[in-house]
């Protein structure tokens, strides 16, 4: 099943844009796409530099489990994705 994309010219973050849709009821999936972030953050509210041209994206889904088991989808996902990416991309 594929998910819609929003690609934003512009946002704060991907992750708070995900948040306000879930907040608002918004259950995905949805890709959300930034071709700039001005305010990203990663993993534990780090800061997340988001330059022009890179990726910047947020999976908006919403599943019925306990944390821990959510967390590991979380990384298998990104595990996928980067190994797409590998095979999508030149070096």
């Amino acid at each position: 099943m594929a998910a819609p994309v929003l690609i934003l010219e512009e946002t704060d973050s991907t992750n708070a844009e995900a948040r306000r849709r879930a907040e608002a009821g918004e259950a995905g999936p949805l890709w959300i796409a930034a071709r700039r972030q001005t305010a990203g953050r990663g993993r534990r509210g780090r800061a997340w530099d988001s330059r022009d041209g890179n990726l910047s994206t947020t999976l908006l889904l919403t599943l019925n489990r306990a944390p821990a088991a959510a967390a590991k989808r979380t990384l298998a996902a990104a595990r996928a994705g980067a190994d797409r990416l590998d095979r999508s991309v030149p070096p």
